[in-house]
């Protein structure tokens, strides 16, 4: 990475930032006078002085926001999977962790409707991280007693403990930890225990298909594949492919926010899915959706707890009942999971050694190939070329920033 001088140019950006006001106080700011005045934001401000080719890439169309982590957020590194990156001093990833850390636009957390998620882009856009069209998106809704919450990679949450700080061009919202970028499909299966689902896409081999850019994903939990037993296990892998596919949308991220009631979706498959409503609860034909907006790499993934079947596409729930039945007419629960054996193993995996009397399997000194071994990075496993052609979609002007003082319409929420 290039060596740059904060002298020289993050001195010449955040100068031409000038005359912003500060919501709060009233004084004005320019943007570096209002990092630099903030005691809570030192370790914040110390960290972008170190990256300044950040700001040669704030749009100058319409503003930008600034989620800025506190100095107390940079304590809780070490728990969380960036602690790698800030010890190593990993200058890309740590490059591209800021980038998610700012919103196109000018986000005023004044103006959020209560109980409403909205999904913002952000500035990250670099093909190793993201496969989402736009910019890569965090979660932000107002919740009870109007607290603020920022959701990010794999449910991580940031909490608003400072607001609305103003600046010409653009707003500083403050908060307690640092954003998570969305990782891979196969580490946030992991995360939130899908193995059954992961497996099925191993075992059907439409791996590649679910880590295609813009999809949305509704992921069975494992005890969905456990009730169905032989009716999915005994499945060959083209029969298997095709109950996947009916779980996954194609080139378009929807959120749960446009899952309105009667509303159908195509699927890969090319059957529709139905979503109903019942009181608070939503369904995916007849499986209820018990987490929703996961945020993923190449999209967005809601955890449901039932499999989809297509060959009933017109399922439909019975909602005075806590738990649907599974929509196979052969479902037979199964003593353990199917499809966890298909899932490559990439930590302490057995070796099955045959020499003397008989076969011993042991986990000492076992390793995996670069090819299988999943990565526990935030980083996207899709190609960068892929990844290049969406980073080209997204209309950037990044340029923009550094000569021209960002200015226009505040946008708000």
């Amino acid at each position: 990475m290039r060596t740059f001088s904060w002298n020289s140019l993050v001195a010449a950006t955040l100068g031409l930032w000038s005359v912003g006001t500060n919501a709060q106080t009233g004084t004005i700011s320019d943007l570096g006078s209002l990092l630099a005045g903030q005691k809570n934001l030192t370790t914040f401000y110390s960290l972008i002085q170190k990256y300044p080719e950040i700001l040669l890439q704030l749009p100058s169309y319409s503003g930008v926001t600034i989620l800025a982590p506190n100095n107390d957020a940079f304590n809780k590194i070490p728990y969380t999977q960036l602690n790698a990156a800030f010890a190593n001093n990993d200058q890309d990833t740590i490059t591209n962790v800021l980038e998610y850390h700012i919103l196109q636009g000018t986000k005023v957390a004044a103006q959020l409707v209560p109980g409403t998620p909205v999904f913002l882009p952000t500035l990250l856009t670099s093909p190793e991280w993201t496969n989402v069209t736009g910019g890569q998106r965090v979660e932000n809704v107002k919740q009870a007693g109007d607290v603020v919450v920022f959701v990010s990679g794999q449910g991580s949450r940031s909490t608003l403990t400072q607001a609305d700080l103003m600046f010409t061009g653009g707003v500083v919202q403050v908060i307690d930890s640092l954003l998570i970028p969305p990782t891979a499909l196969t580490n946030t299966t992991q995360a939130f225990n899908l193995t059954a689902f992961e497996g099925s896409l191993y075992e059907s081999n439409q791996l590649s298909t679910f880590e295609a850019p813009n999809v949305t994903i509704f992921a069975p939990q494992n005890d969905a594949f456990q009730a169905l037993g032989p009716a999915i296990s005994g499945m060959t892998s083209d029969e298997l492919a095709t109950v996947m596919d009916y779980h996954l949308l194609s080139n378009q991220v929807t959120f749960s926010t446009s899952m309105t009631n009667g509303s159908k979706w195509l699927t890969q498959q090319g059957e529709n899915i139905t979503v109903l409503h019942s009181g608070n609860n939503v369904y995916i034909n007849s499986a209820q959706l018990l987490t929703s907006d996961i945020l993923i790499a190449n999209g967005v993934l809601h955890v449901i707890d039932n499999v989809l079947n297509p060959q009933g596409p017109g399922a439909q729930p019975n909602p005075a009942i806590a738990s649907q039945a599974p929509v196979f007419a052969s479902a037979s629960e199964a003593n353990s999971l199917p499809f966890t054996s298909a899932i490559p193993c990439t930590s302490a995996c057995p070796v099955t050694s045959t020499s003397g009397t008989g076969s011993v399997t042991s986990t000492a000194g076992a390793k995996t190939s670069d090819a299988t071994a999943k990565t526990t990075s935030v980083k996207t496993s899709s190609s960068k070329a892929m990844g290049a052609a969406l980073a080209r979609e997204t209309g950037f002007n990044k340029a923009a920033g550094l000569m021209v003082a960002l200015g226009g319409a505040v946008m708000m929420l």
